[in-house]
């Protein structure tokens, strides 16, 4: 993963919702909506847009376009990817939108034709609770460590903290030491046989932050525990998966 351009001072990663195909490579097109609510963004970028960029995950320009209707007075702004690789078609792809370059006089958008667009989300809030860390080492013999209880009715919240696995580089590029990054994530929930369910998440919830990814969990039987998990593709390659329990409980006096 290399950073855009050495002069952009900002990028914000936006998890694209490609689920729901059979697990390959595919192209796509997408768009996802800036929030207008983002004052690190809109108080930081230029009025003509031109320091506004898009790129695939591992920092290189895709074709894309602001949609029809953008404007910056009343911050209003939908961006659109047109055809963009993605190397798993059944799970929630990374794009970068990169910003904050007051000296660009470059246009790099581009007249684009989209088709079937997936949807593109970016998350502005912080992990606040229910939050599992990747432990630096794990025995073979160890349960999840970190573990959490709702009630079967319950729709919650976990996030998972991803950046500590990720590597770093020896010396900066782009005046970055950013190396290694999120390809694409998808999410998971096993029972004691260690069958997964849909049943048991909410995929359409899941977001992706700079450095977690917020999954969705819900239903469950009552005094059952389920590892909870997602699953991580690294631009370097890596695939792996980060766990905890969730214990569903319906407390009663």
């Amino acid at each position: 993963m290399t950073w855009f351009d050495a002069d952009y001072r900002r990028r914000q990663i936006v998890a694209i919702d490609a689920t729901g195909g059979s697990g390959t490579t595919a192209t796509i097109d997408a768009e996802f909506l800036v929030p207008s609510d983002w004052d690190d963004f809109w108080d930081n970028i230029r009025s003509d847009f031109n320091d506004v960029v898009v790129t695939d995950s591992e920092g290189n320009l895709v074709s894309f376009a602001r949609k029809a209707g953008a404007n910056y007075s009343t911050r209003t702004l939908t961006l659109q990817i047109d055809g963009m690789q993605i190397k798993n078609d059944d799970s929630f792809a990374v794009a970068y939108v990169y910003f904050f370059e007051p000296n660009e006089t470059t246009d790099r958008s581009v007249s684009v034709t989209i088709s079937s667009a997936k949807v593109g989300h970016i998350m502005l809030s912080a992990p606040h609770s229910r939050i599992v860390s990747q432990p630096a080492s794990q025995s073979a013999l160890d349960s999840p460590i970190q573990s959490f209880v709702k009630a079967s009715t319950d729709e919650v919240h976990v996030y998972f903290i991803v950046n500590s696995g990720f590597a770093k580089r020896i010396s900066p590029y782009n005046e970055r030491n950013d190396e290694e990054g999120i390809d694409y994530v998808q999410v998971f929930s096993y029972d004691s046989s260690g069958s997964d369910a849909s049943a048991r998440y909410d995929e359409s919830s899941t977001r992706i932050g700079n450095g977690f990814v917020r999954a969705t969990y819900k239903a469950g039987d009552t005094g059952s525990d389920y590892a909870i998990a997602i699953q991580i593709s690294t631009t370097l390659g890596q695939l792996y998966q980060i766990r905890a329990i969730l214990r569903v409980k319906n407390l009663l006096p």
